[in-house]
């Protein structure tokens, strides 16, 4: 009952903010992107390690990665500290209706990347707070809330998992041919 109550007003906290951001909406791929911010949730280590393969795919292509990600928790497992740019916060780091209190968060939020991929297999309000507040000129991510503040969303199963979703994305960015961005390296 009490959970309920407070994503109502967690909701209407985050409708409020929503008016106050201005965004710059462009369309990247991931030859034309230089910036990718990342988040999801740590619901398992094969989660958290296929995210954090996929970062480390992009880093590989010289794109400047950062990470977020949420564990639904009130101790976070010690092999998910330390990471090189992930930020990670838990249960014990939100407010009372959800919302991340972390300092990190919000500098990611206002931080203009180029892309922001959603890895939410679900709705965790504290990852549609940093979502939907975001700043990033693109957002990619699965249709797992209700409205939900990407530009590309893509339609998974109740039966895909981390991997297909992965898959999905990275073929949808590479497939993307922005032309504006070509017009710039002629």
């Amino acid at each position: 009952m009490f959970s309920k109550l407070k994503l109502r007003i967690g909701h209407a906290q985050l409708r409020k903010n929503l008016k106050g951001v201005k965004r710059n909406r462009l369309i990247y791929n991931l030859d034309t992107a230089r910036t990718i911010g990342i988040i999801f949730n740590a619901v398992s280590d094969d989660v958290f390690n296929k995210a954090l393969d996929f970062a480390n795919f992009l880093y590989r292509k010289n794109l400047n990665v950062s990470v977020i990600t949420f564990y639904n928790g009130k101790e976070t497992p010690q092999s998910y500290l330390l990471r090189k740019n992930v930020t990670l916060f838990n249960k014990k780091e939100v407010n009372w209706y959800y919302k991340p209190l972390v300092p990190a968060v919000d500098e990611f939020i206002k931080k203009e990347f180029d892309i922001l991929i959603d890895l939410s297999m679900k709705e965790v309000f504290p990852l549609k707070w940093i979502a939907t507040l975001s700043k990033a000129k693109f957002k990619v991510g699965n249709l797992s809330y209700h409205g939900t503040p990407n530009d590309l969303t893509i339609n998974l199963k109740p039966n895909d998992d981390i991997e297909y979703l992965i898959s999905q994305i990275t073929h949808y960015l590479q497939l993307i041919n922005n032309r504006f961005a070509q017009n710039s390296y002629e």
